[in-house]
C-alpha cells in the first residue's frame, strides 16, 4: 500500500513535492494528466480528475491524498472560466465524492493561494479579510469551503496551505512560472525588468523546497487536521526582488504604467502572517532568496 497518493503529479509544485516525498523515504502513487509526463521510477497512472467513475476505482487506502491537479491563471480564468470551474472545483468534488463512497478516510492535502486575501498594509493571518478578484481565486476559496463541508458530513480530514510566491526549480532549468520566473526571463533575454507602478507591493516569497517540506512535515502531524495555514517565507517588495535579480544579471529596471485590466484584479500587498504555522510546528526555512540567486 502506498502511503501517499499525488493527484496532478506532473505540475511544477507537484513534481517537487513528489521528489521530496521520495527523498524522505515515503511510498507514493502518482496520477498525472498530460501524456509523456510520467515520473521515472515511480508508479504513475494517467487520469482525468473529472472522470468521476475512474476516481471511484482508485484505492483510497492511503494516509494522505495530495490534490495538486488544477489550472492556474488570473486573466485566463475569465476567458476560460468553464475549464477553471470544471477542473478546480468539480474536480475536487469528484475526488471527495469518491473518497466518501469508500471505506477509507485519507487526509486530503490542498494547496491554496495568497490571492484569496484582501491586500493590506499589514501581514495577513489566516482569518484576515478575503477578496477574490479572479475566477481562480474564487475557485480556491470555494475549494476551501468544499473541504470543510465534506469533513463535516463525511469526516474526511484535510489540511489547507496558502502559498505566497514560490520560486526556484530543482527538477529542471525552467523558470517560466510566476513572478520570479518572469523577472529572470526578462533579465536574461533583454537585460531589462519591467515593473508595473512603483513596485512597492509586497509578497511572501518561499523557495519551492521550503514550500514542499513545510507541507510534507506538517501534514503528517495530527495538529494540522482540518486546519488552514499560511506558509512561512520571506517578505520582499516586487521592486526589491527585481533589484536583486537585476544586480545578478546587470539588468535595468523599467517602471511602466499599470494596464487597466491588470490593475483591476491586482490584490495589492499580500504578505503572510505565518505565526500559526510557526507556533504549531518546529520548522526553519532552509533557503533564502539571496543565497538562491548567488547559486544560480
Amino acid at each position: 500500500m502506498a502511503a501517499n497518493l499525488v493527484l496532478g503529479a506532473d505540475g511544477y509544485l507537484a513534481r517537487h513535492l513528489v521528489n521530496n516525498l521520495v527523498a524522505d523515504g515515503e511510498s507514493i502513487q502518482c496520477f498525472y494528466r498530460r501524456p509523456g509526463q510520467a515520473i521515472p521510477g515511480l508508479a504513475c497512472n494517467a487520469f482525468d480528475i473529472n472522470d468521476a467513475e475512474a476516481l471511484r476505482q482508485v484505492d483510497w487506502n492511503v494516509s494522505r491524498v495530495f490534490v495538486m491537479a488544477g489550472v492556474t491563471g488570473t486573466i485566463a480564468s475569465f476567458t476560460n472560466y468553464a475549464e477553471f470551474v470544471r477542473v478546480n472545483e468539480t474536480g475536487l468534488l469528484n475526488v471527495l465524492d469518491a473518497i466518501s463512497r469508500s471505506k477509507h478516510r485519507p487526509k486530503v492535502i490542498f494547496p491554496s493561494t495568497r490571492l484569496v486575501y484582501k491586500g493590506g498594509q499589514f501581514p495577513a493571518s489566516e482569518s484576515a479579510p478575503k477578496e477574490a478578484k479572479t475566477v481562480y481565486a474564487v475557485n480556491k476559496l470555494a475549494c476551501e469551503g468544499i473541504l470543510e463541508a465534506y469533513q463535516n458530513l463525511f469526516e474526511i480530514p484535510f489540511a489547507i496551505y496558502r502559498i505566497g510566491v514560490p520560486y526556484g526549480n530543482t527538477v529542471s532549468n525552467d523558470y517560466s512560472y510566476g513572478t520570479v520566473g518572469a523577472f529572470l526571463k526578462q533579465a536574461g533575454e533583454n537585460a531589462r525588468i519591467s515593473l508595473y507602478g512603483d513596485g512597492s507591493m509586497r509578497r511572501t516569497f518561499t523557495h519551492v523546497q521550503d514550500v514542499c517540506q513545510q507541507i510534507i512535515s506538517s501534514s503528517a502531524d495530527q495538529r494540522s487536521d482540518n486546519e488552514i495555514f499560511n506558509l512561512m517565507g520571506e517578505d520582499f517588495s516586487l521592486k526589491e526582488i527585481a533589484e536583486l535579480i537585476a544586480a545578478k544579471y546587470r539588468a535595468k529596471l523599467d517602471f511602466i504604467a499599470w494596464p487597466e485590466l491588470d490593475l483591476r484584479i491586482e490584490s495589492g500587498s499580500t504578505v503572510f502572517d505565518s505565526l500559526k504555522f510557526e507556533s504549531t510546528f518546529d520548522y526553519r526555512l532552509q533557503h533564502s532568496v539571496q543565497d538562491w540567486l548567488l547559486a544560480l
